[in-house]
């Protein structure tokens, strides 16, 4: 590198000896910083266990003892799998006399798995005797080992758990929504009511219910009664706004990230509406 001095010369004006400057001393150069070491990323506090490693699963059943008792669940798990990125988890819980497998196969999650495509890990749990009687709260100490065995198995979000059904799934989802707030965070239970339990709790979940009036197995009452138990542990008034397009209502002055909606369909008997699915992504995406 060079530098120029520069020499600055001046005099009198009268002839008499003129005086010169000396020249400018030029600044040693700088040495060139060192580049910096990129910031290491922020970890996920919400990420499971189970990421950063490959997946103990794929696609399949799955099993594990409650109880004493072996246990069974599907997992769906995305297509191109990423195993540093923590999806939501959605149990899809099954009716009366159904199956693990009429959840996962024909009904496609209640049609959230087109809902959500490869953006989350789905799990069908098989319940005993084709059902949710949660005799002793066996099935909500099932569920809470399924969900933890996932969460070590793969990369989930702690965060986002959720639980939807229909007729005894929907049940079994409100049973979960009373008792499980600590590992689920909101519950979708569709044509359900408190027949599989509600057990106390200081863990709030948020909700969204679906109900048709002429319901002639589950009556609308018993999904009114559902709603209403939710309403109250989360401290909501009796004040409702519409909510989207399919006739819902949110209930107002809930506590802060609990809210309660519900969907009561004047027809549609003892079955589950074709916005269900769109209606139940869109508010678990809330949170």
């Amino acid at each position: 590198m060079f530098f120029s001095a520069i020499a600055a010369c001046g005099g009198d004006g009268g002839g008499g000896g003129g005086a010169t400057s000396s020249p400018s001393t030029p600044s040693a150069p700088q040495e060139p910083s060192a580049p910096q070491e990129p910031s290491a990323p922020t970890p996920d506090t919400h990420a499971s266990t189970g990421c950063g490693s490959v997946a103990k699963f794929t696609t399949g059943l799955q099993s594990l003892t409650s109880d004493g008792v072996q246990r069974s669940y599907w997992v769906e798990m995305p297509a191109n799998y990423d195993k540093d990125k923590p999806y939501p988890v959605v149990i899809g819980l099954h009716w009366r006399g159904g199956s693990a497998d009429d959840v996962r196969g024909w009904s496609g999650f209640f049609g959230l798995k087109n809902e959500y495509g490869n953006e989350a890990i789905f799990v069908a749990p098989q319940g005993l005797d084709a059902g949710w009687a949660n005799s002793g709260d066996r099935d909500i100490r099932f569920m809470r080992s399924m969900i933890s065995q996932v969460q070590q198995g793969a990369c989930t979000h702690t965060q986002r758990v959720f639980a939807t059904g229909f007729s005894f799934g929907g049940m079994m989802s409100n049973a979960i929504g009373c008792q499980m707030g600590d590992v689920v965070r909101a519950i979708a239970p569709m044509a359900g009511s408190l027949w599989s339990g509600c057990a106390p709790s200081a863990h709030r979940v948020a909700a969204l219910f679906i109900h048709a009036q002429d319901d002639n197995t589950v009556p609308y009452t018993a999904g009114e009664e559902a709603r209403n138990t939710f309403t109250a542990r989360n401290s909501c008034s009796a004040s409702t706004v519409p909510l989207g397009s399919n006739g819902c209502v949110e209930y107002q002055g809930c506590s802060a990230g609990k809210p309660v909606v519900w969907c009561g369909t004047p027809t549609g008997g003892h079955w589950y509406p074709g916005f269900s699915a769109k209606e139940t992504k869109t508010f678990f995406d809330r949170f």
